[in-house]
Formats: structure tokens, sequence, C-alpha cells
């Protein structure tokens, strides 16, 4: 698969490691998000993040910015949030787009799959990247090839 491909990627942004109330962005970085061009904030952090995603949601929204929030757990996501995360990823409408998470280990994995299928890196190249967020590579490794052997076997 080592074909480069010319797509959208999305800003990663994580707050921190250790994510507490006052870590989350502000409605002032949410109208500069949108004053600089974005058209969406994908957000991977949850309640249990300390973060009220319905006021995230309203600031966002305020700035004329789509929302979307895929809640993740520092574990490996299941398939069903890998693709929810590639079909928001993958529409040319919500781009530019702003992902925001608490830990590098929450968009990783997730980063990975779309690297290989979206941008053509090969499982190595994508596998380096995202093991720099804390996952382990034979856990990552194991995890895109479960992935990518499903979706295949979906479309056949």
């Amino acid at each position: 698969m080592g074909r480069a491909v010319n797509v959208d990627v999305p800003v990663v942004i994580c707050i921190d490691d250790k994510p507490a109330p006052g870590g989350q962005p502000s409605g002032g970085a949410y109208a500069k998000a949108a004053a600089n061009g974005y058209r969406s904030v994908l957000t991977l952090r949850s309640k249990h993040d300390g973060v009220d995603i319905v006021r995230e949601r309203l600031m966002v929204e305020q700035n004329k910015m789509r929302y979307f929030n895929i809640p993740a757990t520092v574990k490996l996501p299941r398939y069903e949030r890998v693709n929810e995360f590639l079909s928001r990823v993958r529409d040319k409408s919500n781009h530019p787009m702003l992902i925001n998470c608490a830990f590098a280990e929450r968009v990783a994995p997730l980063m990975m799959i779309f690297r290989i299928t979206e941008q053509g890196w090969s499982e190595e190249k994508a596998i380096e990247e995202a093991a720099r967020g804390g996952l382990k590579r034979d856990q990552l490794k194991i995890f895109v090839r479960e992935y990518l052997a499903q979706q295949k076997k979906k479309q056949s």
C-alpha cells in the first residue's frame, strides 16, 4: 500500500496527559479555530474526562462549525468507533477538521488506520507513528491486521 495519496488530514491536538476541567478548550479557542477556517471539531473526550459535552457542542456550533463526539477510552477502540471516525474524517465538507483528545493513546490507533486506508502508508510506518503515542507495537500490529481483515471480509 505504499502509494502517496493527497487527502485532507485532520489536525490533532491532545490537550495533555492529565485531563482536568481546566484543560477544556474555551469558546475563544473555538472562535479562533473557526476564524482560521476550521469547519468541524471531532472530540474523543467524554464526561469521564471532566468535559461537559453539551457545553462544548454549543461552543463549537455557536462558531458555525460542526461538532462530532466519539467518546474513546485509553484502550484500543471498537471497530464501530474506527468506522465512525473514518466516516467523519473522509467527509471533505468537514475539513479543515480539528480533533481534540485528552490522551495520545486514544487518537493513535484511529490515525494509524486512517494513514493506512486513506493515505496509503505502509503498516510499519503507521505503526511507528502510533507507537509514539504510548501503545505497544505488538498490540497495534494485531489491532490493525484484525481491523483490516474484518473490513476486507465485509467487502467480499
